[in-house]
């Protein structure tokens, strides 16, 4: 069955190409100064932004909580819960992304889209999720109207951001689990053997998650049977923000399986996107390949949690400051 889904099509459909012309007008301003990755980025956010002088200094890191049914430990863990525990590491400071965003100057918000300890989180979380998801080995993860609700969500969440000034988005993820999904989920749309790009201790996983779930269908039905619960928010996320012109700097595997599952709904997205890192998992780099990016930076970061986006953004504005502007 197919979920109605008029939001998702509606925001679609209001989703134009990233500017080429503003592109190529930012190399041809730059010239030789704009060689190379900074410049590069430099036009990027120029053609995001559909200006030529971007406007940049409104940055937020959102951080999407998510535990993957496949990963369950089988014991409450309560406030003991490892996505609790970074979650109260990131409201209170003390986790490096909460640092490096604070000297980016970037706010850093938390969602939580489907946690196992939703009850133990901090009071700054936003909770948008209704629980983990279900073992994708054996079957879809969620439902089709699950899925359908995600997506609405990340694209409400993003909207109402907007509201306060947004000028660049960055995503981070933290859950238990997310590997298979990942690894499943960019099989599916790439064509890649999924035992390939999991992690080893993972592959036999998320082949089987592709096999419980065979035929694998497109589009929001393809995120329902092998998406995490953070899947289908980062993915309404993603498509709200190129909606409005706001670029989109990627973390790890869960961000850019989300990015690229979103990018199957609207491959006009594609041109709102920056990858900050190339991770250490094949799957986030085969998910890139397949989005045409090019990281900015190897520093073999593995979390995914939004540290490596956030480092992303000093970038951000020596780009800018490339182009006479901020």
């Amino acid at each position: 069955m197919t979920a109605a889904r008029p939001v998702i099509d509606h925001v679609v459909a209001a989703i134009s190409p990233a500017s080429e012309a503003q592109a190529a007008g930012v190399r041809l301003r730059l010239g030789t100064a704009g060689a190379g990755s900074l410049g590069d980025l430099a036009a990027r956010l120029a053609a995001a932004r559909h200006n030529p002088h971007p406007r940049v200094d409104r940055k937020l890191v959102v951080v999407c909580a998510g535990d993957h049914g496949e990963a369950d430990p089988g014991i409450d863990l309560g406030a003991s819960h490892p996505t609790v525990l970074a979650a109260r590491a990131i409201a209170s400071g003390e986790a490096a992304l909460a640092r490096v965003a604070s000297s980016a100057g970037a706010r850093v918000l938390v969602l939580d889209t489907g946690t196992a300890g939703a009850a133990h989180m901090p009071s700054s979380v936003v909770r948008l999720g209704r629980g983990p998801t279900r073992d994708l080995t054996t079957g879809p993860a969620m439902t089709i109207v699950d899925a359908v609700l995600g997506i609405e969500a990340g694209i409400a969440t993003a909207l109402a951001l907007a509201d306060e000034g947004l000028d660049v988005l960055a995503l981070g993820r933290i859950g238990l689990g997310g590997e298979v999904s990942s690894a499943a989920l960019v099989a599916a749309i790439t064509g890649a053997h999924a035992g390939d790009i999991a992690p080893a201790a993972d592959a036999d996983a998320a082949v089987a998650a592709l096999a419980a779930n065979a035929p694998v269908p497109d589009g929001v039905e393809r995120i329902a049977a092998l998406g995490g619960p953070e899947t289908p928010v980062l993915a309404g996320l993603v498509l709200a923000a190129a909606s409005m012109d706001v670029p989109i700097v990627l973390d790890d595997h869960a961000t850019s399986a989300a990015a690229l599952a979103a990018a199957a709904l609207a491959p006009a997205l594609v041109g709102y996107l920056i990858a900050a890192h190339g991770g250490t998992l094949p799957a986030h780099r085969r998910a890139l390949a397949a989005l045409g990016l090019t990281p900015l930076f190897e520093l073999g970061l593995a979390q995914g949690e939004g540290t490596g986006a956030a480092l992303a953004l000093p970038l951000v504005d020596g780009a800018v400051a490339l182009l006479g502007g901020r």
